[in-house]
């Protein structure tokens, strides 16, 4: 089973927009990118950091909130096996559709930059929209300021792209609040543990040596306190497990989506077999004159209803 994967991340400061193109135009070092695929990126709308802040800068309104939502970056992608079979035509409709379901939901004047990524471990497109009203005021929440209307986005966003092959992303799940990468990085990862609890992770580690001058007064290394062991074995072993969690998150998914396939098929088989009921045990001859007779008596009886309908019409006017 493949999915449509969409995620949402508000920006309320310009640093932190500036810092995102920065990654998505490649113009800062991106460790998860591969530098010899890099050159097959693609950058629509815009060409660099400097140009798409340029029009970032142009549709804010000069009078905002000092905490309004400046933009809200889009990752757009699909399951990685989905990409591994696409067809070139395939995937540039994926990417073409995906761009349009953020011109559709803001305006196309609103999307200020948005690349398609082919140098990591599964293309996606980065897009980074203003969520500007139709009044010119910057309003995220009137966009993705509920989980209905996140949910809601995340069905139409689907339904979009459903022709492709993709469904809608899981749902429900913890994988949900992961990174796209993560998610996937996590299933490849398979699902034995990679997290060991040692007697010696358990011992406090030094976080500062003591300098001479503070052992002249008494005083010895920094060390962490229980609090920070139990912290630091608490990431471990979500790491370590963290391809389990997203392998069973899936296998849920479909589970439940084969439940629900065979309860549709079950209620079918039940109404048919309650169809079938009455004509067990006759011959095609008789069958054939029950079907006479059944559709003789449905014609009768909208004839009664109707002269039921002309008896109560009131005579020189219009029946009310």
């Amino acid at each position: 089973m493949a999915y449509a994967i969409m995620r949402a991340k508000k920006l309320a400061n310009m640093g932190s927009v500036a810092a995102s193109m920065q990654h998505c135009y490649r113009e800062r070092e991106t460790h998860n990118a591969d530098q010899e695929r890099t050159p097959y990126n693609q950058h629509l709308v815009a060409k660099s950091t400097d140009e798409a802040m340029g029009k970032l800068r142009a549709l804010l309104p000069e009078k905002r909130r000092k905490d309004a939502v400046l933009a809200v970056e889009y990752v757009m992608t699909a399951s990685p096996e989905w990409f591994a079979q696409a067809t070139p035509e395939q995937e540039k409709a994926f990417f073409q559709r995906s761009l349009q379901w953020l011109a559709d939901k803001y305006g196309a004047d609103r999307i200020v930059t948005a690349s398609i990524h082919r140098d990591e471990a599964t293309p996606h497109l980065s897009a980074f929209v203003v969520p500007l009203t139709q009044d010119k005021r910057l309003s995220a929440k009137e966009f993705i300021g509920s989980r209905d209307k996140m949910r809601a986005d995340q069905s139409t966003y689907a339904a979009c792209v459903a022709d492709l092959g993709l469904e809608r992303g899981i749902e429900g799940s913890k994988a949900t609040h992961q990174t796209i990468q993560q998610h996937y990085a996590a299933i490849q990862r398979g699902v034995a543990p990679k997290a060991v609890v040692s007697p010696k992770s358990v011992e406090p580690r030094v976080l500062e040596k003591a300098t001479f001058f503070d052992k002249a007064r008494g005083r010895g290394d920094l060390v962490e306190s229980p609090e920070m062991i139990a912290e630091r074995l608490t990431k471990a072993i979500n790491a370590g497990f963290a391809g389990t969690v997203a392998q069973a998150s899936t296998a849920a998914q479909e589970r439940r989506k084969a439940k629900e396939a065979q309860d549709t098929a079950n209620a079918i088989r039940k109404r048919l077999e309650a169809l079938q009921e009455p004509f067990k045990g006759l011959s095609k001859a008789q069958m054939a004159e029950v079907l006479q007779l059944a559709s003789k008596l449905q014609e009768e009886n909208t004839k009664k209803v109707s002269r039921q309908r002309e008896q109560g019409r009131p005579r020189g006017g219009i029946e009310r």
